[in-house]
């Protein structure tokens, strides 16, 4: 009955004729059980589960359907659709959608246990909506609690309203394990190859959410579970941009995240190879992270006329980094570490670009041992002059003693990391470096 009324409204809504919604309506759903009938997956049914997708029109009886669970979802489908035509609108989106949204995906889930890995297209369809609808919600409470903190102030021990985002993941994540842990022999047939669509939402939500424990936590399960899951080149090869997000997601993660630059710097330049290659804001975003990660995992830069004719915004961005790291300016790169330190902090760049200073001191400390005629005991006073002229851009008169102590420690720290092949003298206050190779891991320029 609540079926009847539904498409009953939708038939007043459209301006089709009777005769013609009923045939329509009698061909989608049909269309639309059979698929779950014979399982497979159509554009038709990923059309249906969209709250802006075709209405369907006239009177169809589901009584001869066995499968509860499928009549479930069709009725809350076909109530998605009219919340959004009654209440909604393409720039505005209801908490009844929200949760008439969620249901649809729960109610899939129900659906997805005994099926094959044709179920997981219509799976995130309906996780992917959910998480636009969760978006779209939170932004405007977003907006919404911006305008209460100017109006009054928060009191202690109010409580933070849970996000649209924290119920939406919930769901979602249902739906990753589902994927995860099914267990049909059939290695063709297995819901394993649709992890990493589910994968890449999830991960999505939590950077929104800037929580880095959840992310720790999914990638871990991910690679515990790696000789389960095909890979993702596998699993994504008909999905180019899935791919390229995952490599995207994993680069942040292991470059920023866990500080494993080479790794990083390898999901990075796997992103850039398969993106399409125009120069867009999202390849430069693959950019931002491979220039730094390249510097601190392989010790080079790129050519600065390359990368300008191919991403000019980032070209911008890095060029006094580049040059720094050509003259040893310590004074220029913190100066531009200051200047977009919140930049830096929003792309979680900040700890990586903190390191890179390290090879902007390392070039200072070669350009000084170069000065001082490439000899193998360089005075840390020597030292010591460019490191201060380096960094406040002024001429250096005395130096003390606490000062030299300094130098010792930061040349302590880098002979540690094998920046620098030799050792300290303390007794002559001098730094001993190798004949051969003082500086093997000096950053150069490469393309």
């Amino acid at each position: 009955m609540i079926l009847d009324i539904l498409l009953l409204t939708f038939l007043t809504l459209s301006g089709i004729p009777m005769g013609l919604k009923k045939q329509r309506k009698r061909e989608t759903m049909n269309s639309i059980v059979q698929c779950f009938e014979y399982r497979r997956s159509t554009q038709e049914l990923l059309d249906f589960l969209r709250y802006d997708g075709p209405c369907p029109s006239s009177v169809f009886s589901l009584g001869r359907i066995s499968n509860e669970k499928l009549v479930q979802l069709i009725q809350t489908t076909l109530a998605l659709k009219q919340e959004f035509i009654e209440n909604c609108g393409s720039a505005t989106v209801s908490t009844k959608l929200f949760d008439l949204a969620n249901e649809q995906l729960k109610l899939i889930n129900r659906l997805s246990e005994g099926e094959t890995v044709w179920i997981t297209a219509p799976l995130h369809a309906s996780a992917a909506q959910l998480l636009r609808v969760g978006t779209q919600l939170d932004k405007k409470a977003s907006e919404r609690r911006d305008l209460d903190k100017r109006k009054k102030k928060k009191l202690r021990g109010d409580l933070d309203e849970e996000r649209f985002l924290e119920k939406c993941v919930r769901t979602i994540h249902t739906s990753f394990k589902l994927c995860l842990n099914d267990r049909n022999p059939n290695t063709h047939d297995n819901k394993k190859w649709g992890v990493y669509f589910f994968t890449n939402l999830e991960l999505s939500i939590y950077k929104r959410l800037q929580n880095r424990d959840m992310v720790r936590n999914l990638v871990k399960v991910l690679e515990s579970r790696a000789q389960e899951l095909p890979t993702p080149e596998n699993a994504l090869q008909s999905h180019k941009a899935q791919l390229v997000t995952y490599y995207y997601y994993m680069a942040e993660f292991y470059g920023c995240q866990d500080s494993n630059f080479a790794r990083g710097f390898e999901f990075a330049r796997k992103a850039w190879l398969n993106s399409r290659r125009e120069g867009g804001s999202q390849e430069d975003m693959i950019v931002m992270l491979l220039i730094p990660f390249a510097m601190l995992a392989h010790k080079w830069y790129p050519d600065a006329q390359v990368l300008a004719a191919r991403h000019p915004r980032v070209a911008r961005l890095y060029a006094p980094v580049i040059q720094c790291l050509r003259n040893g300016d310590l004074k220029s790169f913190e100066t531009w570490l200051e200047q977009n330190e919140a930049a830096m902090l929003r792309r979680n760049l900040y700890v990586a670009l903190v390191l890179v200073r390290e090879l902007v001191l390392l070039k200072l400390l070669k350009l000084s041992f170069r000065f001082y005629g490439s000899r193998s005991i360089v005075p840390l006073k020597l030292v010591t002059t460019a490191l201060l002229k380096s960094r406040t851009h002024k001429g250096v008169k005395n130096i003390t003693d606490e000062q030299l102590d300094e130098t010792e420690c930061v040349l302590a720290n880098l002979i540690s990391k094998d920046y620098i092949k030799g050792y300290l003298s303390h007794s002559n206050r001098a730094l001993v470096v190798s004949k051969t190779n003082a500086f093997p891991r000096l950053v150069h320029s490469g393309t």
